[in-house]
């Protein structure tokens, strides 16, 4: 199909303006789709937090503006999509000019801030798609109409996860189309086995600072208090989530960013890091995090020589000197260092670093989020030292 997937949401206190809207859409672009999405009232504002996550600071003003009842969600392609550079509420960014352009004129035209949503780049689709109708970009286009018949297609339920997540691959799958993550450890019997005597949480790393929160625990995000390790319901159980952000001094700054980078999606449908980031990374976690050999960490630690074919025998992995020794001559080749060294601290001043991240941040994302983010960064470097 040529062109874009995209959406407008035309909300409970615009709908009386539905006709006029539906007709100004289809003269851009293609209606393949329209769905009244029925949202529990109770649930409203929670939903609409999860839903807009950091870059909404007043939900209860959102919600007012919106209303409360069924609201219909236009599925469109746009078969010209245009990309440049518009001031949005975070900022100068690079957006479908032809979406964004014709949002503005609706607000115009109804004389509201707010009375209708779109997405203005495909990241931005996917994760509303993902949370409204469980499914991303690429399943829906698999399955869309060729033209939309005008009949409504009525959908009574939260955004998934609000209530309890029904597995862990619903999770993983969300996850994957909103938030750029990795599962550092312990993934091997993923999904379908995620508890186990020897490890009760789920390790996630990601450079996520403003949106994961909300996808993972949406208790407290109304009032904007949200848990750094969130307990969330799958299914019957309760699994605990460890949240690992980039230049939280966990790894190495650097070396956060690069298993990021390099990570891969595993068959099973979710992100891991590569077979050498796993590698070293549950290596420097025994060595430094733990500070003790594990047997179950050992195992794994083989296999993944094995993998990797790295020469290692297999006495070595009952050395604790010997296996540092391998650790310190990796960090040192690809220029890591250990967050806990001197030198780490001095390269990373946080002062120094926080004012550059302030500065970024408050020119791209607004102040609004800014001060969101020393909030949240706070609590992050409390509980650092903490841990230290």
């Amino acid at each position: 199909m040529k062109g874009e997937l995209n959406l407008f949401i035309i909300w409970e206190n615009t709908r009386k303006d539905t006709d006029k809207i539906l007709q100004k859409i289809k003269k851009k672009f293609e209606i393949h789709e329209v769905y009244e999405i029925v949202w529990n009232p109770e649930n409203f504002t929670k939903n609409l937090r999860r839903f807009y996550g950091a870059n909404l600071p007043k939900p209860l003003r959102k919600t007012t503006e919106c209303g409360t009842g069924p609201f219909l969600l236009v599925l469109v392609i746009d078969p010209e999509p245009k990309y440049g550079k518009r001031r949005t509420s975070n900022g100068m960014q690079s957006v479908n000019t032809n979406i964004y352009d014709e949002k503005v004129n609706f607000r115009i035209m109804l004389g509201g801030k707010y009375p209708i949503h779109s997405a203005i780049h495909q990241k931005e689709v996917d994760h509303n798609l993902t949370l409204l109708l469980n499914k991303n970009i690429n399943d829906i286009l698999q399955n869309l109409s060729e033209k939309w018949d005008g009949k409504l297609k009525t959908i009574r339920t939260d955004l998934v996860g609000t209530n309890g997540w029904n597995n862990l691959s619903e999770l993983l799958y969300v996850l994957n189309s909103t938030t750029n993550y990795v599962i550092l450890r312990n993934f091997e019997q993923f999904p379908e086995q995620f508890n186990s005597k020897k490890h009760r949480d789920l390790d996630i790393l990601t450079d996520d600072l403003f949106q994961i929160p909300y996808m993972l625990d949406q208790r407290n995000s109304v009032e904007n208090e949200i848990q750094e390790n969130p307990s969330l319901k799958i299914g019957n159980e309760k699994i605990l989530f460890d949240i690992k952000y980039v230049g939280d001094r966990y790894y190495d700054e650097k070396w956060s960013r690069d298993i990021l980078n390099r990570r891969i999606l595993s068959p099973k449908g979710f992100y891991i890091p590569c077979a050498k980031d796993h590698f070293y990374s549950l290596l420097y976690h025994m060595i430094i995090h733990k500070s003790k050999l594990s047997e179950d960490y050992i195992d794994r630690l083989i296999i993944l020589a094995d993998t990797l074919q790295l020469n290692i025998q297999k006495d070595v992995f009952s050395n604790f000197s010997k296996l540092k020794e391998i650790l310190d001559n990796y960090l040192k080749e690809m220029e890591y260092n250990y967050t806990d060294s001197y030198q780490y601290k001095i390269k990373h001043n946080e002062i120094i670093r926080l004012y550059k991240v302030a500065r970024l941040t408050a020119k791209n994302e607004g102040m609004n989020t800014l001060f969101r983010a020393i909030k949240r960064k706070m609590k992050i470097l409390t509980r650092v030292s903490n841990r230290d």
